[in-house]
């Protein structure tokens, strides 16, 4: 198996390893309503279902470039496992946990003993890419990796869902995301274009807002005065800005 030569960054979540949720009840009914019964249901078993997730995290410390990252995004399953990811750090690569609603917060000691860097909250690599466990609410510009998600995405290009069984079994990369950073609007955090602009109260004075009559700011009025007071001090006039 060829070893890539490049470090990438690499995205996954929702193993559930050993989630086999079987009872017999009292009319000796079998009931599973585990992960293979909920939604993998081309695994027999569950020991069937974990022995392919650990063959495929195998194949990753192997194929994977040494320095590359490997960010976990939830919902592990039994801490029995643990010992795979150690297959991933014995190969050279960085490996950081996010915990999912079903890890708990007790084995974090437990799985930073596997894990370089634990989080319990979203985590905010880059201005433009936020990393979560369950989905959270992003900038038109910004794309937010998570799991949680079984047997569904979200419509919008702005959340990649990571979760194993969504994402066919495959680890989110680099690669994948930068293909959906290059379908993502323009987005400006300028004053007074930001999403939020028509909500301002302002505690203090501003010359450069207009307010209408019932003390709410005129956006449109605003932006103008904006571009004017900015081609005035393009020009290097040396006049106090126009405030209206």
């Amino acid at each position: 198996m060829n070893r890539a030569k490049n470090p990438m960054t690499y995205y996954s979540s929702d193993f559930h390893f050993g989630h086999n949720n079987q009872w017999i009840d009292n009319d000796g009914i079998l009931h599973n309503r585990g992960i293979i019964t909920f939604e993998r249901h081309q695994f027999k078993t569950i020991k069937e279902h974990d022995d392919y997730l650990v063959q495929l995290i195998t194949n990753w410390s192997q194929r994977w470039a040494k320095g590359s990252t490997f960010w976990f995004l939830g919902d592990w399953g039994s801490l029995e496992y643990l010992w795979v990811i150690q297959l991933l750090k014995d190969n050279g690569i960085i490996t950081k946990m996010i915990l999912g609603n079903h890890d708990s917060v007790s084995d974090i000691p437990i799985f930073k003993q596997y894990f370089d860097e634990v989080y319990q909250y979203p985590v905010f690599t880059s201005q433009k890419l936020v990393l979560s466990h369950f989905p959270v609410a992003v900038y038109p510009d910004q794309i937010n990796v998570c799991g949680h998600l079984h047997g569904s995405k979200l419509k919008d290009d702005n959340h990649v869902i990571a979760s194993i069984h969504v994402a066919n079994y495959n680890a989110i990369s680099d690669k994948n995301l930068a293909t959906t950073f290059s379908k993502l609007p323009k987005f400006t955090r300028r004053f007074l274009y930001e999403p939020w602009a028509a909500d301002y109260v302002f505690i203090q004075p501003k010359e450069d807002v207009v307010m209408d009559r019932n003390g709410n700011i005129d956006l449109s009025a605003s932006r103008l005065l904006q571009r004017i007071n900015k081609e005035k001090r393009d020009k290097n006039d040396p006049y106090q800005p126009f405030v209206g």
